[in-house]
């Protein structure tokens, strides 16, 4: 994804284009929903939830996962121009989950 991005920043530079993202980390929609169901399902925890709990745990610095709440607001500034002056940039919205 980081290639993409600041391959595309260096593109689109010349026609005043930005080009930026974000990186969400564990956050609760429907498809973690669906993944941590079939986990269950195929015998890697015993009941729902665990797994989301796991990663919050064990990997995120928070210890806890997202909601799509908790990414809107960066989404909201990369897609405002409050951002015009940035470009080739990766935000990740993980509670800590990766430090660059």
């Amino acid at each position: 994804m980081l290639g993409l991005i600041k391959g595309g920043a260096k593109a689109l530079v010349s026609h005043n284009i930005t080009v930026n993202g974000y990186g969400p980390g564990v956050v609760a929609t429907e498809l973690w929903k669906q993944l941590d169901k079939d986990l269950v399902e195929i015998g890697m925890f015993e009941k729902q939830g665990q797994s989301m709990d796991s990663l919050a745990e064990n990997m995120i610095l928070m210890k806890r996962y997202s909601y799509p709440e908790d990414v809107q607001g960066t989404a909201s500034f990369l897609a405002s121009p409050e951002s015009d002056y940035m470009t080739g940039q990766l935000i990740m919205i993980d509670g800590g989950m990766v430090m660059q």
